[in-house]
């Protein structure tokens, strides 16, 4: 069995969260979440990254699990959770068939008072089962809860009637939405709203903490998740509730980055405010700012799942990935030299004097610095230096580095370009980078996504199956963790295949990728490291912001929450960062150093699929100047170029 098979919480039963669940190192997701506070907290992140998990985590039936069933112990807790998927009230149902937005946003309001209240009975219900001395409660509780209905004449005296007829209700709105299209009746007549907006919600509760003393210093927990399936009108709603919760009510509302569409309420153009009327905890920060806990946070997940799977593994599961093994793939790229036959060409391309003797004293035997001589070589070409005079210099360079001694110019570059070299290295020569390889950098890989990193260990495992290897006797090699990433990259492209008018979100990341890789793998790159770009927010355009919107909603583009101050004004320009699977794919860096400056017109030329050819010319011209021989483009290519 791969225990990575399941990389959706909504795929695990109850118990099998309780059984998967890890928590946070150092501070706990109790602690971040506080279920408790009266604040309501609108969680965002990514697709996949976890928000689900922890919030059922916080709800009743994870709750019961915790306690043993046992009333005390959840008491302890302080608050009881009810736990809703937004999704499942197919909230998509309450709109159009020539039915006014304002009945629709009427029914909808109602029907998710019902919903909610139902499930929080659900709870109260299973309460009284645990703790069967609360049942006394029962008949006064029915009764202050039937006279929030009006015209109600019913007769309840017991909570499982109770939810009955709440659901019945909710199946006449249910018949009556079904039917609409059938029916000559508005829906305004075919449904009859029994209750005022809100008052289910927040009364029920008061209701029950009032009336039964045990309960009376619980709160109540709403937990709405998935919460971008509602419509701007339905949110209208809620963001009413949002700000004019009640005690005990809290809120806790689950959303990925897109999901809060609108802050508006239905009351008189007021909007709900972060850190007045809401908090906002964005997960993603939490992960990508407490980079060793979020890895801690991986390892223990992977050490819970391989033990839940009967797998004996030890606790140190860093050391069963291979990383790039730098000594035996250079003795590999010594025997093709592959590189230094490019670089032979070029200069002869462009009819460099000296060619051998520059040659002769760039090569030696450690390959790393005789890419990094190259690479000293080809600035001395654009700065119009001696190369002669330059290639001596690095011959007696190159000896002082063999022989251990310092070179502070080799240092410099290092700093900033090795891995740029290594992988040029890799690349020039036909090697697979394997730079990306190793528990660490797939944690990296993952930019603060769970489930980006899951679904590599899933492929991994598969691969690892295929190939009859045992996870627990044997390392995983470079090439079945780059199987691994590959299917992973195949898998997060799925959601950039959706188009719009103009738009084809796919061909917007293949484009700025591939423009970044020939910067990067350039003979002399205008940045180490690259993989991020910046570009001033007041050039946005709407077609380009809803471009860029829709790469960093989807986690395509990771942005800088804290951009870069530009030098001529005070504005604060945005920075993004490409998302590591998409990296590896496209041979960028995983690690965010330098930057690579963009005009919104670049931009355009590389975003919009209708500019194709303006965005050929654009990167001949960009790599001009930074390839032999280093010309300024000029839109105008020399004969045989």
């Amino acid at each position: 069995m791969n225990p990575f098979d399941v990389t959706k919480a909504v795929d695990y039963s109850d118990q099998e969260l309780f059984y998967n669940w890890v928590d946070f190192p150092k501070k706990s997701f109790q602690e971040f979440i506080r279920p408790t506070l009266e604040m309501p907290m609108i969680i965002v992140g990514s697709k996949g990254s976890g928000k689900t998990h922890i919030m059922k985590h916080f709800s009743y039936s994870m709750q019961k699990i915790r306690s043993e069933k046992t009333f005390d112990n959840i008491l302890k807790e302080g608050y009881l959770g009810v736990y809703l998927r937004c999704s499942g009230l197919n909230g998509y149902r309450f709109s159009g068939r020539n039915e006014s937005e304002e009945t629709w946003n009427s029914v909808f309001a109602y029907y998710l008072d019902l919903w909610l209240s139902q499930l929080f009975l659900d709870v109260i219900n299973n309460i009284f089962v645990i703790n069967k001395d609360l049942k006394r409660y029962e008949d006064i509780v029915c009764n202050k809860i039937l006279k929030l209905f009006s015209n109600n004449k019913e007769k309840i005296t017991d909570i499982c009637e109770l939810i009955d007829f709440l659901k019945f209700q909710q199946k006449n709105i249910d018949h009556a939405i079904n039917n609409i299209s059938l029916s000559s009746q508005e829906l305004s007549q075919s449904v009859e709203i029994l209750s005022n907006p809100g008052d289910l919600i927040f009364e029920i509760p008061n209701i029950i903490t009032s009336t039964i003393p045990e309960l009376s210093n619980i709160k109540i927990l709403f937990l709405l998740d998935e919460y971008e399936n509602f419509s701007s009108g339905q949110q209208r709603y809620f963001n009413t509730l949002i700000r004019e919760r009640k005690n005990p009510v809290c809120f806790k509302i689950g959303a990925r980055r897109y999901g809060l569409k609108t802050t508006e309420t239905l009351s008189a153009d007021e909007h709900i405010k972060a850190g007045s009327e809401y908090e906002l905890f964005d997960l993603d920060n939490i992960f990508r700012e407490n980079y060793v806990e979020y890895k801690e946070f991986l390892k223990n997940i992977c050490i819970k799942r391989i033990d839940n799977s009967q797998i004996k593994i030890s606790t140190d599961i860093t050391k069963y990935f291979n990383h790039s093994n730098l000594s035996s793939d250079f003795e590999i790229i010594k025997g093709k030299r592959i590189h230094v036959d490019k670089f032979i060409t070029k200069l002869k391309k462009y009819k460099i004097k000296g060619i051998n003797e520059i040659v002769k004293n760039v090569v030696c035997d450690n390959v790393l610095i005789e890419r990094l001589n190259i690479y000293i070589i080809y600035r001395g070409i654009k700065k119009g230096e001696n190369l002669i005079e330059i290639s001596n210099l690095l011959k007696e360079c190159s000896q002082q580095y063999t022989n251990g001694h310092d070179v502070k110019m080799y240092d410099v570059i290092l700093d900033k370009f090795k891995q740029d070299l290594i992988d040029a290295l890799y690349r020039e020569n036909g090697l697979k980078l394997t730079s990306y390889c190793g528990f660490d950098n797939l944690v990296k890989i993952s930019n603060g996504i769970p489930r980006h990193f899951l679904m590599i260990m899933k492929h991994i495992f598969r691969w690892n199956t295929f190939y009859e290897n045992d996870f627990s006797n044997e390392t995983v090699s470079t090439e079945i963790q780059l199987l691994a990433i590959k299917d992973t990259v195949l898998w997060f492209m799925e959601d950039a295949n959706k188009t719009d008018e103009n738009t084809n979100y796919r061909y917007s990341i293949e484009s700025i990728c591939n423009f970044l890789r020939e910067l990067r793998f350039s003979d002399l790159p205008p940045e180490c490291s690259i993989s991020t770009f910046e570009i001033k927010n007041v050039d946005f355009n709407l077609g380009l912001k809803k471009i860029i919107t829709f790469l960093e909603q989807y986690s395509y583009i990771i942005k800088e929450d804290y951009g870069r101050r530009d030098k001529n004004s005070n504005v604060r320009n945005d920075m993004y960062q490409i998302n590591g699977l998409l990296a590896c794919w496209w041979e960028l860096s995983i690690s965010r150093r330098g930057i690579v400056k963009l005009s919104s017109d670049q931009l355009e030329k590389i975003f919009y699929y209708n500019r194709f050819e303006e965005l050929k010319i654009m990167i001949t011209n960009e790599l001009l100047k930074y390839n032999v021989p280093f010309r300024k483009g000029n839109n105008v290519l020399e004969l045989f170029d």
